[in-house]
């Protein structure tokens, strides 16, 4: 039966354990140098990129380049919006954000399911495989202490993506002399909208864990359902599918991908679905590892 108190004191533990790791350690590294450099050279290049935009805007309008808005200038520097954002809301969204804001939250989510698969995805397995496993399920009960380590490596995520924001702002506050307050604000939101992303990746991730003997084979386990999860969302959303099977393309919302662009959507109709999807891809993905963890010898 699950027991709260025990299910924190477990949370708390794997937190801690978590972050002391030199794995931790040295995924979080990776991830601050990627997240520094690729800001810098994202700056770097938008910066060229609003100045050619705002001689262009003002040679064709014949009007004094500081009297443009802002928006109108980085919507023709950033023209790929138009092209790869089909929603008007979304798109409008992007536009208010600071661009680096906008790059944070795009490599952000791009990454994050690699970062859980590195960091969280031989939790449980490298338990089992050590014998540490037998020694916890003295003090509690199975569902207590794997969703615990569940909870804790939702704490250990969610540290990870604040570094990186941390580290994004940083550079921004360094490197760019129109960096607004309000951009910090603004790299906690996409921070956030990455780890609900990330959930559904961590759920499954850790439910595979449930059922291996081995953190390399956990990790073996979460990178050939991720390549999987990749493989069969471009099938069944692709044009030449569903011409053979008209509406399969509604069977790509049970895939973490389906749901990426939809977590930028200021609107709660288009954004919360989402969210609660990609928390039930994740909670399915821990609930049948589990089920098979309560019949195996840990």
């Amino acid at each position: 039966m699950l027991d709260a108190r025990k299910l924190f004191v477990v949370a708390r533990f794997e937190l801690t354990e978590a972050i002391r790791s030199r794995l931790f350690a040295v995924a979080m590294s990776l991830y601050a140098v990627g997240a520094a450099l690729g800001s810098y050279i994202f700056l770097k290049t938008m910066a060229a990129a609003e100045t050619a935009a705002r001689h262009s805007l003002a040679a064709s309008m014949r009007i004094d380049e500081s009297s443009l808005p802002q928006d109108l200038v980085r919507e023709k520097a950033l023209p790929m919006f138009a092209s790869l954002v089909e929603d008007e809301a979304i798109r409008g969204e992007l536009l208010r954000m600071p661009p680096l804001c906008i790059f944070y939250g795009y490599m952000t989510l791009s990454l994050v399911a690699a970062l859980v698969l590195i960091i969280s995805a031989g939790t449980i397995a490298t338990d089992v495989a050590s014998g540490a496993t037998r020694y916890a399920l003295f003090r509690c009960d199975r569902l207590t202490w794997a969703l615990g380590k569940l909870l804790g490596q939702e704490a250990v995520l969610a540290a990870g993506l604040l570094l990186g924001a941390l580290v994004a702002g940083g550079v921004g506050l360094t490197c760019d002399p129109h960096f607004q307050s309000d951009t910090w604000v603004w790299l906690l939101r996409t921070s956030f909208r990455a780890w609900l992303y990330a959930n559904a990746y961590l759920g499954l991730f850790v439910g595979l864990s449930l059922m291996a003997s081995s953190a390399l084979q956990a990790r073996a386990f979460a990178l050939f359902c991720l390549i999987g999860l990749g493989i069969a969302h471009s099938i069944v959303t692709a044009d030449w599918a569903n011409a053979r099977l008209p509406g399969l393309r509604y069977v790509g919302m049970l895939f973490p991908n389906a749901h990426h662009q939809a977590l930028w959507s200021p609107n709660w109709g288009t954004y919360l679905p989402s969210a609660i999807a990609l928390f039930v891809i994740g909670g399915l993905g821990f609930g049948l590892g589990h089920r098979v963890f309560r019949g195996r010898d840990a």
